[in-house]
C-alpha cells in the first residue's frame, strides 16, 4: 500500500483550514441542498470529506484517493477507498453511475496524466445525478506579486520554470487550472462557470481575514514546492537532491518577504 509522508499530510490538513477560510467558511460553492451522495476525488488527509460528512450526516460521502488512509473516529456515512485517478471511474464495487448530486476534485493536476484529464472529467459526469454538480480546484504554481517586484532571476520564477519542464517530461499538464473549465463544457456539463482566485501568501493582505490566510499559507506553500519539486526535478531533470533544495530554499525565501504582497493563482 502506498503511504503520504508525514509532513505531507501535516501539510494537507493546514491546507485544507486555509482553503476553507478563504472560502469564507464554505465546503463548496455549487447550490446542493440536502444531498444524498458526495464523492471527493483525491481525498488527501480526508479533512474536506470528513468535514462533508459531518454537515450531512443522512448523506453517503464516498472518498478515493491513490494513498489510502485510515481516519480517527471515521463518519459512519463516509466511505474511503484506494484508487488511482488515472484509472477510469468504472469499478461498480466503489461507484455508482447518475448518483452523485455533488463531486469534488482538488489539487490532483499534479497526479493525474496529461492525457487522461478528458476521460477523467467525463467519468465524473458519468457518475453525476443529471441535476448534480462538479467542483473542481487547482493551482497554477506559477507565484505572482502584488508589487511587480518578482523578475526572471527571482527563485520562484527559476522554480516554476524548472517545474513546468518537469512536468511536461512526465506526462503532466501543469496549467490544468486553465483548461477545467472546456474540459467541463466538451464532457457535455451544462451551466460551466470558472474563476480565478489569488490564495495570499503572508499576511500583506490589508484585511484581517484574508491577511491571517495568507500568514498561515506561508508554511503550505513553503512545503508545495518541496513536495512538488522532488521527485520531478531528480527524475526528469536530472538533478542532484542538494540542487533541488538550493533553490527550493531561496524560493520559500522569498515567500517569507511579505514586502513581494504575493499569491498563489487557483
Amino acid at each position: 500500500m502506498l503511504t503520504r509522508p508525514k509532513r505531507e499530510e501535516e501539510r494537507l490538513e493546514v491546507q485544507h483550514d486555509v482553503i476553507f477560510r478563504f472560502s469564507e467558511n464554505r465546503l463548496y460553492f455549487p447550490s446542493v441542498e440536502d444531498p444524498e451522495k458526495i464523492l471527493d476525488c483525491g481525498y488527501g488527509r480526508g479533512d474536506w470529506a470528513v468535514a462533508v460528512a459531518e454537515e450531512y450526516e443522512d448523506c453517503e460521502v464516498t472518498g478515493i484517493d491513490i494513498y489510502p488512509i485510515l481516519i480517527a473516529d471515521q463518519p459512519s456515512n463516509l466511505f474511503l477507498f484506494g484508487y488511482n485517478l488515472n484509472d477510469r471511474l468504472n469499478d461498480p464495487e466503489v461507484f455508482e453511475r447518475n448518483a452523485y448530486d455533488l463531486i469534488h476534485s482538488r489539487f490532483v493536476g499534479p497526479g493525474i496524466k496529461a492525457n487522461r484529464w478528458a476521460s477523467y472529467v467525463r467519468d465524473m459526469k458519468a457518475l453525476m445525478k443529471p441535476n448534480g454538480w462538479l467542483q473542481m480546484v487547482e493551482y497554477y504554481p506559477n507565484i505572482q506579486s502584488w508589487s511587480g517586484r518578482l523578475t526572471s532571476q527571482s527563485a520562484l520564477t527559476r522554480w516554476y520554470q524548472a517545474y513546468v519542464s518537469a512536468m511536461e517530461r512526465s506526462n503532466r499538464n501543469p496549467r490544468i487550472g486553465q483548461r477545467l473549465q472546456s474540459y467541463m463544457t466538451e464532457a457535455g456539463l451544462r451551466d460551466v462557470g470558472g474563476s480565478i482566485l489569488h490564495l495570499p501568501i503572508g499576511g500583506w493582505d490589508p484585511d484581517p481575514a484574508r491577511a491571517a490566510v495568507g500568514r498561515d499559507n506561508v508554511d503550505v506553500v513553503g512545503e508545495l514546492l518541496d513536495s512538488l519539486a522532488i521527485w520531478p526535478f531528480t527524475e526528469q531533470l536530472g538533478w542532484t537532491a542538494a540542487q533541488v533544495q538550493t533553490l527550493t530554499a531561496a524560493a520559500r525565501a522569498e515567500i517569507r518577504d511579505a514586502s513581494l504582497k504575493l499569491y498563489i493563482p487557483m
